[in-house]
């Protein structure tokens, strides 16, 4: 799996903004892919074009009674460009397969496994499947949470953990519940039950088709 990093995540309404790291730290702003010709002069250069190479993962999972639970999960993929410059769809998936995974222990991650069924036809090729999880923070993502603004309460976050098929586990973010953004008591294993939100701190390469 093909992770490279990005830092500094802000959200208004329905528009981003991220830097991303790809070797070099680049500027990464959220912008409408569009169609048409510029209406002065009918050039044609303004189109962008769309060359999908990346996605990110978002999603809501609950832990209800110790375990893996779909209730109340979503789970959305944002299809990034290749040159990290805007975002190419944003692909909402089918929460009706989710299914419990394993507890792992020796990680640390409690899993979800999620069959990747888009619910409007999306902008690239997917992964057939995936698995993410919650679970111990890894070293690195808690050393990128000042990025996205969460430094402050590295103590009360998990790790977002993700694992394509066939793949083995990458952690690609941070995960937490409402209280626990806010700092409110020590992460612990395995998670308490809660609804627990997971963002990126990666973008992930797009399988080939």
């Amino acid at each position: 799996m093909n992770i490279v990093i990005f830092f500094g995540l802000l959200l208004a309404g329905c528009s981003s903004a991220y830097d991303m790291a790809k070797g070099d730290e680049a500027s990464f702003e959220d912008t409408a892919v569009g169609g048409g010709t510029d209406s002065d002069t009918g050039d044609l250069d303004s189109v962008p074009v769309i060359e999908p190479a990346w996605y990110v993962v978002r999603a809501s999972l609950s832990v209800l009674d110790g375990v893996a639970s779909a209730v109340d999960s979503a789970v959305t993929l944002e299809v990034i460009d290749a040159d990290l410059a805007r975002i190419d769809c944003t692909v909402a998936l089918g929460t009706d397969g989710l299914l419990a995974g394993e507890v792992d222990g020796e990680l640390g991650v409690v899993w979800w496994y999620v069959p990747v069924e888009p619910v409007e036809p999306p902008c690239a090729p997917l992964p057939a499947a995936l698995s993410l999880g919650v679970g111990t923070l890894h070293p690195d993502a808690r050393a990128r949470l000042g990025a996205v603004g969460y430094d402050g309460v590295a103590d009360s976050l998990y790790g977002a953990w993700i694992r394509e098929e066939d793949g083995g586990p990458s952690v690609y973010g941070y995960a937490g519940t409402a209280a626990d953004l806010t700092g409110d008591d020590a992460a612990v294993f395995p998670p308490p039950d809660g609804l627990y939100s997971l963002a990126p701190l990666y973008v992930i390469a797009l399988p080939s088709e």
